[in-house]
């Protein structure tokens, strides 16, 4: 406790926040430079709790604090520059603990070494008024919602290189990306990956987005494949091209909707991972390979005179094996980390936010409830995306049916979170509430909070 307030006390002003998505970090600025061609904006990081586990008999106590730097700078009209660095230390909770030891990373953040760090920049050049490039190591969200069923960024920042096209009702966004495995190996094995969105605006209140993503390994036992410079190409959809190279790789197809009513927003997301229809009118039914995801959500922002409310309901759904792929090291994760929805496949959930401001007051609650069905040592039900779908637990294997969402061991998982904060100028006061109980395990969390922040950095798992 008495390293936590050092820190507070020698530590120049804070950063650190998250939106309403479940990204560790986001941009915020405090100190600015400003010249005729130049703005810098440089904003240190700190956050710093304690808690204690109240369900305890023993009353346990812990702490975690974090500290960094946050630079925005703007280097001229076309050319602007992010980055972001953290450190993270501290005695960690047990539903941490347990995340870092069984996948050897901290949530969104680097594989576990002698110290904790985060690591993100990005530039941005704009080409002209209709075009743009990025290139940088950070993460990317593509949807409405808490979650997002296409790509999240809920995981360790990767290398990265962007361009977007915006024209008329139409923004195309092209990512190309390079991720490391080290699910199966001490050595960090690369992957690469490529997307397209193209986000269409008929009118003032719909917003339509086609998604499409693949991901292959650079290189196998026989060989060397570098990145494929047939998914350089920005313009034809990636899915024909790869069948035309006999389907080796890991493609996904997904749809992204959100329509704005007034001061709602009504929100949806599909994704096909494999469809086999050739199998799917099998007396068994369940096909294995037909693996989806959909997304349902609603969300409001409004104020009542001074009082400000954010409100969010949604419903997600993976399939079981969705996001696996018959090659592990092509599945759609990153550093032991889902690209996807944190919890993999094989699973239902229900998320609830409240957000409500007045003057320097805030609360926020936060709830989650998932049903998943999960794998052991010797079983695959779908859940666990890191090993091979061909290895699919009923009968058949690579042929198998039968399968259903929530098969295996049923799991129900059960998340809360409530924060009441107080700002005083360039440090939050807050005290929260944390709850988490795991159907499979006889311990639970239950904790009391106390700390300082300028914004919520997310240190309780909700997955």
């Amino acid at each position: 406790m008495k390293r936590l307030f050092s820190i507070f006390l020698f530590s120049p002003l804070l950063v650190l926040s998250q939106d309403y998505t479940s990204s560790f970090v986001s941009n915020q600025t405090n100190f600015s430079c400003d010249s005729t061609d130049i703005n810098v904006s440089l904003k240190p990081i700190l956050y710093s709790h304690f808690i204690t586990d109240i369900s305890s008999d023993r009353n346990d106590e812990n702490n975690l604090y974090a500290y960094g730097t946050l630079l925005n700078a703007k280097i001229s009209s076309k050319l602007y520059i992010t980055s972001k660095i953290l450190n993270v230390g501290g005695n960690f909770n047990k539903s941490l603990l347990n995340y870092i030891d069984s996948l050897t990373v901290f949530p969104s953040m680097n594989q576990i070494d002698n110290k904790i760090s985060y690591f993100s920049y990005s530039a941005n050049y704009n080409i002209s008024k209709f075009f743009s490039t990025e290139f940088g190591n950070g993460t990317h969200f593509i949807g409405n919602g808490y979650r997002s069923m296409l790509l999240s960024n809920n995981h360790t920042p990767y290398p990265y290189l962007s361009f977007t096209t915006n024209l008329w009702k139409v923004k195309y966004y092209n990512l190309f990306t390079t991720f490391s495995d080290i699910y199966s190996s001490d050595i960090s094995q690369k992957k690469h990956g490529a997307f397209h969105y193209l986000d269409y605006k008929p009118n003032k209140g719909l917003t339509i987005g086609i998604f499409e993503g693949i991901i292959w390994q650079a290189r196998d036992e026989n060989y060397n494949r570098g990145f494929d410079l047939h998914y350089l190409n920005p313009i034809i959809f990636y899915r024909p091209v790869e069948f035309s190279k006999h389907s080796p790789d890991n493609a996904l197809l997904g749809l992204n909707v959100n329509y704005e009513l007034k001061n709602i927003s009504f929100y949806s997301q599909v994704v096909l991972d494999d469809i086999n229809l050739d199998r799917h009118d099998n007396s068994a039914g369940g096909f294995f390979q037909n693996k989806y995801a959909i997304q349902i959500g609603a969300k409001s922002n409004f104020n009542i005179k001074r009082h400000q409310f954010y409100l969010l309901a949604e419903y997600n759904k993976a399939q079981p094996y969705t996001y696996a792929h018959k090659h592990p090291l092509q599945n759609y994760t990153h550093m032991n980390q889902a690209l996807a929805h944190p919890i993999g496949a094989n699973f239902k959930e229900k998320v609830f936010l409240l957000n409500y401001c007045f003057n320097k007051w805030e609360a926020k609650i936060k709830y989650t409830h998932a049903v998943y069905g999960a794998d052991s040592a010797s079983t695959h039900y779908g859940q666990n995306i890191f090993i091979s779908d061909f290895l699919a637990q009923g009968e058949g294997g690579e042929y198998s049916y039968g399968n259903y969402n929530g098969q295996g061991i049923k799991t129900n998982l059960h998340t809360f979170y409530s924060e009441l904060s107080y700002n005083l100028k360039q440090v939050n006061f807050f005290l929260a509430y944390y709850f988490r109980k795991k159907s499979t395990e006889s311990l639970k969390s239950n904790y009391l909070i106390f700390g300082i922040k300028t914004d919520l950095i997310n240190p309780f798992l909700d997955f």
